[in-house]
């Protein structure tokens, strides 16, 4: 039998598929299925009689523990430009852009040492 055959898919754009051969029975996909998909065949095994019902909230997916069952979710295209880069994004969203890496070092005379208690305004100073 190919791994294809062994996948019980209600149909080929079905949201949802079933692999026979991870697949123990156990019936908590059919449970907790809020939509009904799955009936139980004659050996237990998950059918997927109602795959139009599938909103693909991944509960049988998260919860089956042999991980038999897959559910396939529509990709969605990503707002403004997937992939922009930085300055792209800081010409469409200026505000958007909160700090870039600009790799300088830190010059001999910056000060770069810890800030002791009496110096922290975040923790209300006091003595070292």
């Amino acid at each position: 039998m190919t791994a294809a055959a062994k996948t019980r898919p209600a149909s080929e754009d079905s949201k949802v598929a079933v692999d026979l051969d991870l697949c123990k029975a156990c019936g908590i996909c059919i449970t907790l299925c809020p939509e009904d998909v799955f009936d139980a065949d004659d050996q237990a095994m998950p059918v997927i009689a109602r795959p139009d019902a599938c909103t693909a909230c991944l509960l049988c997916e998260l919860h089956c523990p042999d991980f038999a069952i897959e559910v396939r979710r529509p990709v969605k295209k990503a707002a403004g430009k997937a992939g922009a880069t930085p300055a792209e994004i800081d010409e469409d969203q200026p505000d958007r852009v909160i700090a870039v890496v600009t790799g300088r070092r830190p010059a001999e005379d910056d000060d770069e040492r810890p800030v002791s208690g009496s110096e922290c305004g975040v923790h209300g100073g006091g003595e070292d």
